[in-house]
């Protein structure tokens, strides 16, 4: 078992966890670059714009997390890590419904119907467990869910359809996630000022270069058609 990771001074303010926060900074700067990128983009249409607000949304959801979640842990209440928490939830439903968009022209209507109407209930209901139970358990679920069944499942219909290099973009950026979560989950670390969760964020850093190279593409390949 690793030992916590100790806390910092730094001009008299606690630092806390202090290479996770950095790690985590770093998460979000890569996706406000991403964002910024995209939206220099012109002639967007509605896969362009969630791609963009994906981005936008998990740069503050990981910078809230960085910053209130852990640096600032001993500055502020529990609760306060709860906008990062929706925030978190809300980046990982658009990128379902990005990919769920491109794919409505290759599905029957109703289907993409279907898919639409869930990707709001199930972002409801998981947000709903997480502000009453007030557990992160639901936030990693939904993500969980989220990229290994919805978007990798939709990624994994286009490439197969389209041979899209957008949507095998997409497929290695969910693959590098997961290796990630691996060893959040199974709190594989050096040592305690590089544990799982500094390791798993460096794995995000890489996703989201994947997932923008990814959603660039799926961007392009979209107007194109």
């Amino acid at each position: 078992m690793i030992e916590p990771q100790p806390s910092i001074e730094f001009f008299g303010l606690l630092i806390h966890e202090p290479v996770t926060a950095l790690t985590d900074v770093l998460v979000a700067v890569i996706n406000l670059i991403a964002y910024f990128k995209l939206k220099s983009i012109p002639n967007r249409g509605n896969v362009h714009t969630l791609f963009i607000y994906y981005f936008l949304t998990m740069a503050v959801a990981t910078f809230l997390g960085g910053v209130v979640g852990h640096a600032l842990l001993h500055y502020v209440p529990f609760y306060m890590k709860v906008p990062g928490w929706i925030t978190s939830m809300l980046s990982v439903a658009l990128l379902e419904r990005a990919i769920i968009q491109y794919s409505r022209k290759l599905i029957d209507v109703k289907i993409g119907a279907f898919f639409s109407k869930l990707n709001i209930i199930e972002l409801l209901t998981f947000l709903l467990l997480s502000l009453i139970t007030l557990n992160f358990q639901f936030v990693l679920i939904h993500a969980a869910y989220g990229m290994a069944i919805v978007v990798a499942g939709f990624a994994g219909f286009v490439y197969y359809k389209e041979r899209s290099v957008g949507s095998k973009r997409i497929l290695q950026a969910v693959l590098i996630s997961a290796i990630g979560a691996f060893f959040f989950v199974f709190q594989i670390g050096f040592n305690k000022w590089f544990n799982h969760v500094d390791i798993s964020h460096v794995f995000m850093m890489v996703a989201s270069v994947v997932y923008y190279l990814g959603s660039r593409r799926l961007i392009e390949e979209n107007r194109s058609q």
